[in-house]
């Protein structure tokens, strides 16, 4: 930003110089049009350069001289920085100063002309710049320093060449123009003639000779090594005689940027003492009142919920949280009463169920006991369901929530062929899992909900080709099993509403269900949201129920359950 700034301001005022110099060139121009269109001001300003072979009569009266010196004047008055008026005769090689005091207003001042511009000898008829001098043919002159512009000469009507006519310049609206922008200009300008001379320096460096970094600042660059390391802007044209330069020393920017720095630091720790003042003003203020407020807190804490904040009866918003506080441990206490009657009553009707609940080890021995008479009267058949439907209780009896995918499957298998000897000409079964993952943990008790679903909504039994198949497999770090059917699937609108019910976090789905949703909620309660059950289905095509899970080992699992609780 400051970089931009300061380029800126630059670039602002090398249009106001460049505007300034045109003026000037203007101006020089305007003075030789009417010195040329007033033949008695001509032919006065020709006696006094002694140009007498070319000139007419001339007048010498005091009051026609005044009258010429009036003439002058105006002329010098089209642009107050005009200092001097120099004409250089080439014949005689003299050069005259107008002098405004003096009785003919010319004065020969060859010697010292001369010697500032030496130049006026060259037989050249080009017109060029004279840089920056300092003044020496007035003592008044000599502190400052000034620059001319040297334009050819000629007597009008042969256009015969004369000699030169020289207008000098000061330099103070340049300067002014400068000032203008005051201490928010950072480097210098320069005005530099074509072959790089200083005609105007802001610096004052640089003056009575050639700028020394001239080639450099020609390479047109943004940055640019001169005296140092530099930031430039430039601005010239082919008809223009002069070369304006913006340099930017990086040094001063940088200086410049630690000020900016300087400054912001002190107005930010101004601005934080201020705050911390008003803080603690604030603070000491409402201390009083916060401490009734914390003190009865602390009582709260203590399980001490009896205690009230004394009321003040004061219309102000810590009077309003002394009511609200007193009000939210009436109610707690209320609610804790309730809690603690129901909680009893919970326990006393769940010890009644246990009481009236089969002993499972019992059941588990008479399933036992009725394969081994069914197998010695000679019935395998009977035996062998009933020895499956006793493994399969004697597996959800263990009290492991974690089991190995193979442990799981074979729970499936079981449950699958129990079902498969009440219809065997109405159903079928196939169970494809890559036999790598099957050492992988899992939940226990997970896959037998979601064929039980298949069983009580997909299984039609009209139909003599129900199959339902289970795939699994490994997908980078996932389990992937597949359930999938050929049943009469589920409608787009019903499949929506599964779909937006499995996504709900586990505080939203339906806990009362033991199928699709009670599995989903377990699977994501123990490994997250990303985990869970997908669902995909056609009318009249059948369902297929993906569940993913990550690829743990059955210890992994259980550390996982420990951290969170039981699921």
């Amino acid at each position: 930003m400051l970089k931009e700034g300061q380029v800126g301001i630059h670039q602002q005022i090398i249009a106001a110089l460049q505007n300034t110099m045109n003026d000037r060139t203007k101006t020089i121009k305007d003075i030789l049009l009417k010195i040329y269109d007033d033949e008695q001001l001509f032919a006065y300003i020709m006696s006094m350069m002694d140009v007498t072979d070319q000139s007419e009569s001339v007048p010498l009266d005091s009051y026609e001289r005044k009258n010429m010196a009036y003439k002058l004047e105006d002329l010098l008055s089209l642009d107050p920085n005009i200092n001097n008026l120099i004409f250089y005769n080439s014949h005689s090689q003299k050069a005259y100063l107008y002098m405004y005091d003096l009785d003919y207003a010319f004065f020969d001042h060859t010697e010292a002309i001369l010697q500032n511009i030496p130049r006026l000898r060259d037989s050249s008829q080009e017109s060029f710049i004279i840089p920056a001098h300092p003044g020496g043919y007035m003592a008044s002159q000599a502190s400052k320093n000034y620059f001319d512009v040297a334009s050819n000469f000629y007597y009008p009507s042969s256009s015969l060449f004369l000699g030169r006519f020289i207008v000098e310049f000061g330099m103070d609206d340049l300067q002014y123009t400068i000032n203008q922008f005051g201490k928010d200009m950072k480097g210098y300008l320069l005005v530099l003639t074509r072959d790089g001379e200083v005609v105007f320096d802001s610096s004052s460096t640089y003056y009575g000779r050639k700028y020394p970094y001239f080639e450099q600042l020609r390479q047109s660059s943004d940055s640019v090594m001169l005296a140092e390391d530099s930031i430039v802007r430039m601005a010239s044209s082919d008809k223009d005689p002069f070369i304006y330069a913006a340099v930017l020393p990086k040094s001063a920017l940088k200086k410049q940027l630690n000020i900016f720095n300087n400054s912001t630091y002190i107005a930010a720790i101004i601005l934080l003492l201020f705050i911390f003042s008003v803080y603690f003003l604030v603070t000491s203020i409402i201390s009083k009142r916060v401490n009734r407020i914390v003190k009865a807190m602390s009582k709260t804490v203590e399980s001490n919920l009896a205690y009230r904040i004394p009321l003040n009866n004061k219309d102000n918003e810590f009077e309003q949280i002394a009511i609200h506080f007193n009000k939210m441990c009436d109610s707690l206490q209320d609610h804790i009463n309730k809690s603690y009657v129901y909680e009893l009553q919970q326990k006393i009707a769940e010890m009644k169920i246990l009481e009236n609940q089969i002993n499972p080890h019992f059941l588990y021995n008479s399933l036992e006991a009725i394969r081994a008479r069914l197998e010695i009267d000679g019935n395998d058949e009977g035996g062998e369901m009933i020895h499956s439907l006793a493994a399969l209780f004697r597996a959800s009896l263990k009290a492991d929530s974690v089991v190995t995918l193979a442990e799981e499957i074979d729970l499936c298998n079981m449950y699958l062929t129990i079902f498969n000897a009440r219809y065997q000409n109405f159903f079928h079964y196939q169970i494809e899992v890559e036999p790598s993952i099957m050492g992988y943990g899992i939940i226990k008790l997970i896959l037998q909900p979601l064929i039980e679903n298949y069983l009580m909504h997909g299984f039609d039994r009209k139909r003599q080709n129900n199959l339902l198949t289970i795939q699994g497999y490994r997908d980078e770090n996932d389990l992937r099993i597949t359930i999938a059917d050929n049943g009469s699937g589920i409608g787009p609108d019903k499949l929506n509403e599964i779909r937006q019910k499995l996504s709900l976090s586990s505080q939203s789905a339906e806990r009362g269900s033991i199928g699709l949703y009670n599995v989903n909620e377990r699977i994501k309660l123990l490994f997250g949201a990303a985990y869970g059950l997908e669902m995909e289905s056609s009318e009249l095509k059948g369902t297929t129920i993906i569940v993913r899970i990550p690829c743990r080992q059955p210890h992994e699992i259980k550390e996982a359950q420990l951290e969170i609780g039981n699921v």
